[in-house]
C-alpha cells in the first residue's frame, strides 16, 4: 500500500553555483543555498465513500519565518475525485461523486520558494449496498486462472494501478455471474511483490490472494491480510522469484449473505528483498553464526547494510552491519525481529523469526515441509499446496512405516467438504521426496464428511480405522449440511498389526443410535471420540462424548439450533469380521457439561474433556468420566469442573492428543462473539487418583489456529491442518518435541 513518498525537498540544501566579479576584476564562484523547504507530515489520507461528505487537511511544517505553507496539485498529478477540491491551506473537502483510486502528487510551497512534493492516495470506496454491474474486464470474462486478464510486467519503477472500480458478486441469482476476477502479471527478477486491494468491508466482504508458478503450474502462494476495520487487503510476498503471478479477488459468501462489491488495486515490486523469514538455531550446535541473505536485481546484494528496525533479539545475540546473526543465545523461544537492509539507494524490510531451542531439553517446535500434496509426476514429488481443516487424524499401520505406524488424515474440508483419505508422511519412510507431504491413498470415504471422528482398533482378525458420524457435504461456510449416524471402517493391518500392502474397502458397521428417550437423533458431529484398543477383542471400545446430534429443530424446517448430545455413547466392537458390533447409550443424565468441539483423551482408564463451546460461549473447564466397559452400565466415577484446574483461557475446537499420561491442548478459538484463533499449547496431567492435577503452559506454536486435529507420532506432536477465522494456517507443517 503506497502511503507517502517525498519526491523532492529543497531543504536538502541543494548547492548551486553563481559567479561574482570583485573590484579588482577577478571572478570568484560562490555557492548558493536553496531556500529551506516545508516538511510534509501527512503520511496517509483517510478513506472516503462515494456520495458521503469527505474532509481532511494536509499537514506540513516549515522553518520559522518561511510560512505560510500553500498547497496545490503538481502539474503531472492525476485529477482529484469529482466532487472534491484542494484548498490552498491543504483542506481536501467535498462529496465525491465517483469511486476509485486516485494517486495524487501534492505540492507544498512556502513563502521563500521552498517546495516539497509527496505522493498520496485518495481512495474512494463504492457505497454499500453496492449494485453489481459488469466491468471493463468481464467481456470476455476473467473469472478463472486460465482466463486471467494480462496486465503486463511490473517493475520497481512501473507499478500496475487499477484506478477505476471493478465489480464482483457472489450472488448466484445475479444475471451476470461474476464471483471472481483474476489478473496476470510478470516479474523479471527476484524481489518483493506488494499488492493492495481497496474496498469497503461489510458482511461477506472480499478476499484477495496471490498465485504463482511452481513446477509449471499456478498455485496459491499467499492470502491477503485484512486491513483496519476489515477494509482492504494487503498481500506481501518477499523473496518472490521471477515469473508469472496472478492476483485473485473474490466476492465471499459468509453467514448467509451474498456479497457484491467494488474494488481497486495497486501492484508494486521492489528489486531488493530479504531472502529468509525464519532462522532456526539449536543451542546444542555451538555458537550461532548465520549470514542473512538479500538480493538486489536478482543477484546477491554484496555490500548491503543491515540494521534492526524494531523488535528485540534474544539475549546474547547480535546483528552485524553486514547481516550476520552471531552469539550464544541465553533464551529459548521464537523472536520476531523487523530487519532492514539498504543497497544501491533502496531499502527493504522484513520480519524475520529467530527460533532458539535446546534439543536436549525438549519443549520446542520446528517447521518441517511446505504443506504440499505428494505428486510422483512432479519434481521432488512437490504437488500443490493443500488447505485442510475440520478433519480427523489417527495413527495406524502403513506399509511404508514400522511399528510406530503413519498419520492418516480423514475427510474434512478444503473449499468444500471432502471424502479424501491422506497419509501424512514423516521422515520415517524410505522416500525422501514424500517427507512431510500428504499422499492420497486412493481409499476415499463413501461420503464427504467434516467434523468426523476417527480411531484405530486392532482386533485379532485385523486392524481397522473407524470413521464415525460427521456432517455431510457442504460447499458453503459456515455450513448447513446434514449430520449423519454412519459408522464405517477400513482394514489397514492383519490381526498381528502388520500393515496390509493395500488397505481394504470402507465397510459399514453398526450405525450410531437414532433415538434417545424418544428424541430423534439425526446424526452426530462436533463431538470427541476416544478409543480403547485393549488386549482382548471383547474389550475394544469407542466412546463418543459431546457434540451435537441434530442441526435442525425439526427435519426440513430450516430452523437451526444447537441440540447438544448430553450422553456418553459406547461402541462394543465386533468380535469377528463381518459382524456389526453394538452401540450403547450410557444411562447418566448429565455425565458432562453439554458442549461441542471439546478436546478429549483417555488417561489411566478415565476420559478427560477439556474446553469446548457450550450453548453460550467457549469454556476453559476440565471434567472426567470413568466408563464401565459393559453395555449400559453406569460410570464407575464422574468428576465435574470443580475437581480440576482450568485451561489458561476458554477455547473451542482446539487440537488434542494424549501422550505419556498427559492431555495436550493445542490452540483453538476464543470465546468472543467474533472469535479469534489462539496460539498456545497446554498440557493437563491428572493427579494420582484421577482428580486434581496440573495445567502447564508449554512453548506455543508459530501460528494461531482452530478447527483442526493433531496426533502424537514418534514422540512428537504434529500440527498440519487448521485455520484462523480469516484464512487457513500458513503453508508449513510443525512438530513439537516434549
Amino acid at each position: 500500500m503506497r502511503t507517502h513518498a517525498i519526491l523532492a525537498q529543497t531543504a536538502i540544501l541543494l548547492i548551486t553555483l553563481a559567479s561574482c566579479t570583485s573590484a579588482d576584476g577577478t571572478t570568484s564562484i560562490k555557492p548558493t543555498v536553496a531556500p529551506p523547504a516545508p516538511k510534509i507530515a501527512t503520511l496517509v489520507l483517510p478513506r472516503g465513500t462515494r456520495g458521503a461528505a469527505y474532509s481532511t487537511k494536509l499537514a506540513a511544517s516549515t522553518p520559522a519565518g518561511t510560512g505560510p505553507v500553500v498547497w496545490q496539485l503538481a502539474a503531472a498529478s492525476p485529477a482529484l475525485p469529482a466532487g472534491i477540491a484542494l484548498a490552498t491551506d491543504g483542506t481536501l473537502t467535498g462529496t465525491p461523486t465517483e469511486g476509485g483510486l486516485f494517486p495524487l502528487q501534492v505540492v507544498a510551497n512556502n513563502s521563500v520558494g521552498g517546495t516539497a512534493v509527496a505522493l498520496l492516495d485518495v481512495v474512494i470506496y463504492e457505497a454499500i449496498g453496492y449494485a453489481h454491474g459488469p466491468d471493463m474486464y468481464d467481456t470476455p470474462s476473467n473469472d478463472t486462472l486460465s482466463t486471467a486478464t494480462v496486465l503486463g510486467v511490473v517493475g520497481s519503477t512501473a507499478p500496475l494501478v487499477q484506478t477505476t472500480p471493478l465489480s464482483v458478486t457472489s450472488n448466484p441469482a445475479d444475471p451476470n455471474p461474476d464471483p471472481s476476477d483474476y489478473f496476470a502479471f510478470t516479474t523479471t527478477v527476484r524481489g518483493e511483490i506488494r499488492v493492495a486491494v481497496y474496498f469497503s468491508a461489510f458482511v461477506g466482504k472480499l478476499k484477495a490472494a496471490l498465485y504463482g508458478e511452481h513446477n509449471g503450474s499456478l498455485e496459491l502462494v499467499q492470502q491477503g491480510i485484512t486491513g483496519t476495520g476489515g477494509d482492504d487487503q494487503l498481500v506481501v510476498l518477499p523473496d518472490a522469484p521471477a515469473g508469472t503471478w496472478v492476483l485473485h479477488v473474490e466476492a465471499q459468501f459468509k453467514n448467509g449473505t451474498w456479497n457484491a462489491n467494488g474494488y481497486t488495486f495497486r501492484i508494486e515490486f521492489s528489486d531488493l528483498t530479504i531472502g529468509t523469514g525464519l532462522v532456526e538455531y539449536d543451542r546444542q550446535t555451538g555458537t550461532l553464526s548465520e549470514a542473512l541473505p538479500a538480493t538486489a536485481g536478482g543477484v546477491s546484494a554484496a555490500g548491503a547494510t543491515w540494521a534492526l528496525a524494531s523488535g528485540t533479539l534474544p539475549a546474547g545475540v547480535g546483528l552485524s552491519a553486514v547481516g550476520i546473526l552471531t552469539g550464544n543465545p541465553q533464551q529459548n523461544g521464537l523472536f520476531d525481529v523487523d530487519l532492514s537492509v539498504s543497497h544501491g539507494g533502496l531499502t527493504a524490510r522484513r520480519v524475520v523469526q529467530l527460533r532458539v531451542f535446546d534439543s536436549a531439553a525438549g519443549d520446542y517446535w520446528q517447521r518441517l515441509g511446505e504443506h504440499r500434496c505428494y505428486d510422483a509426476a512432479r519434481p521432488y514429488g512437490d504437488g500443490t499446496h493443500h488447505e485442510h481443516y475440520c478433519e480427523a487424524m489417527v495413527v495406524a499401520p502403513h506399509p511404508a512405516y514400522g511399528a510406530e505406524g503413519a498419520i492418516y488424515v480423514i475427510g474434512g474440508r478444503t473449499a468444500a467438504t471432502v471424502n479424501t483419505v491422506f497419509v501424512f508422511h514423516t521422515a520415517h519412510q524410505a522416500d525422501a521426496n514424500r517427507n512431510y507431504k500428504l499422499e492420497d491413498i486412493g481409499c476415499p470415504l463413501p461420503n464427504e464428511r467434516q467434523y468426523v471422528g476417527a480411531a484405530y482398533l486392532l482386533h485379532s482378525y485385523g486392524g481397522y480405522i473407524y470413521a464415525v458420524g460427521g456432517e455431510l457435504y457442504s460447499n458453503t461456510s459456515p455450513s448447513t449440511g446434514a449430520f449423519t449416524r454412519v459408522v464405517e471402517r477400513m482394514q489397514v493391518a492383519d490381526g498381528a498389526g502388520n500393515a496390509l500392502a493395500v488397505p481394504g474397502n470402507w465397510q459399514p458397521v453398526a450405525n450410531l443410535p437414532g433415538d434417545d428417550a424418544g428424541r430423534i437423533i439425526e446424526g452426530f458431529a462436533e463431538f470427541s471420540l476416544v478409543a480403547v484398543d485393549a488386549a482382548n477383542d471383547s474389550d475394544d471400545r469407542l466412546y463418543l462424548l459431546g457434540g451435537r446430534r441434530r442441526i435442525e429443530s425439526s427435519a426440513g424446517s430450516g430452523s437451526f439450533t444447537k441440540d447438544f448430545n448430553t450422553r456418553v455413547h459406547m461402541y462394543e466392537a465386533p468380535l469377528a469380521t463381518g459382524h456389526m458390533g453394538a452401540w450403547h447409550i450410557k444411562p447418566e443424565a448429565a455425565p458432562f457439561t453439554p458442549r461441542r468441539f471439546a478436546v478429549a483423551g483417555m488417561i489411566g482408564g478415565r476420559i478427560y474433556m477439556a474446553g469446548g463451546r457450550t450453548g453460550t460461549a467457549a469454556t476453559d473447564i476440565i471434567e472426567m468420566y470413568e466408563p464401565d466397559s459393559l453395555g449400559i452400565n453406569p460410570a464407575v466415577a464422574l468428576a465435574g469442573a470443580s475437581a480440576f484446574p482450568r485451561l489458561s483461557a476458554p477455547a473451542w475446537y482446539s487440537a488434542g492428543a494424549t501422550h505419556n499420561g498427559g492431555l495436550y491442548v493445542l490452540n483453538g478459538w476464543d470465546h468472543n462473539a467474533s472469535p479469534q484463533a489462539l496460539r498456545s499449547l497446554q498440557r493437563f496431567i491428572p493427579g494420582a487418583l484421577g482428580l486434581g492435577g496440573t495445567v502447564t503452559t508449554l512453548t506455543a506454536p508459530d501460528t494461531a489456529s482452530g478447527f483442526h486435529s493433531a496426533v502424537f507420532h514418534d514422540d512428537r506432536l504434529w500440527f498440519i491442518t487448521g485455520r484462523d477465522p480469516v484464512v487457513p494456517t500458513p503453508r508449513f507443517n510443525q512438530s513439537y518435541k516434549p
